[in-house]
């Protein structure tokens, strides 16, 4: 697993190919609102990104600066939305779609498909249907 100074540095690559040119840490310190001292420090590791910066970051870089800090991502509004409702359904009901859902994500990971392609799509209705969940337009 990446540790949040090589991740960072990772990113700060990423940021500055797309930007088409050579940037500075200044720019990309600019870029995720922290100080030039607060970035070196986390790219030369000898800090790492404390909670509240770790938000900052993930708001402009992607979630996975939790996992590459050692930490559980926190849930979306979603994802708890998602929660709420699960909780709200009959236990039997709730198992089974947990089960159908992890199956699907499973079935996806394991051919290699982008999660939003028709193909991954098609599976996920053939995986779902074996649990007795028919999808409807």
């Amino acid at each position: 697993m990446a540790s949040a100074k090589d991740w960072l540095n990772q990113k700060f690559r990423e940021w500055e190919k797309s930007q088409g040119k050579s940037q500075s840490y200044f720019a990309f310190a600019r870029f995720l609102g922290v100080s030039q001292t607060t970035l070196a420090a986390w790219l030369d590791g000898s800090a790492e990104p404390r909670t509240d910066d770790l938000a900052l970051i993930a708001a402009r870089l992607g979630p996975e600066v939790y996992t590459a800090a050692g930490l559980r991502q926190p849930p979306t509004l979603a994802q708890d939305q998602l929660s709420g409702a699960m909780r709200s359904l009959p236990a039997g009901l709730r198992e089974r779609l947990s089960e159908a859902i992890l199956a699907t994500a499973t079935a996806i990971g394991e051919n290699g498909l982008a999660p939003d392609s028709i193909e991954a799509k098609k599976l996920a209705v053939e995986v779902l249907a074996r649990f007795g969940i028919k999808l409807t337009s």
